[in-house]
């Protein structure tokens, strides 16, 4: 009699506490956060942070054959690496406590600039760097020769 009474007992308590434990969720069910909300927290994927890499790495890699093809010079070239150890270090610093959605936008925009900085100078044939604009025409760092 005594093991029938312990028993019930147990699975009394069991078929009471497996209701409320289903509901609770646990310590890391995501509350508000949507669906998806993981590691990030509503920032960007995993996916596109890569992408993101991947494009930065691409952008230095087109820097490099540029200049050993001789397309852009070495000033244009350090610029423009500049800019881009500039965008790796604040990727690094942005990344220590996650990536939000803001920061990674201004990433993004950063990375795209760089990219279009780069295929401007490939195709401005005169190893020069555009430093200013004024009144819708670049002008040139380099002084124009006297005749």
């Amino acid at each position: 009699m005594r093991k029938f009474l312990i028993s019930a007992l147990v699975l009394s308590t069991v078929v009471g506490v497996a209701p409320a434990a289903a509901n609770h969720g646990g310590y890391h069910s995501d509350r508000g956060h949507g669906q998806h909300a993981g590691w990030n927290r509503g920032g960007p994927s995993r996916q596109a942070i890569n992408e993101l890499i991947r494009d930065l790495r691409r952008a230095e890699n087109g820097i490099q054959r540029s200049v050993q093809r001789r397309i852009i010079s070495r000033r244009e070239a350090a610029g423009l690496r500049r800019e881009a150890n500039q965008i790796e270090r604040r990727l690094h610093l942005a990344s220590r406590n996650g990536i939000n959605g803001r920061e990674f936008a201004s990433l993004r925009t950063q990375v795209n600039r760089l990219e279009q900085r780069l295929r401007m100078e490939r195709r401005d044939r005169d190893g020069r760097r555009y430093s200013a604009m004024k009144g819708g025409r670049r002008e040139l760092t380099r002084r124009p020769s006297p005749l």
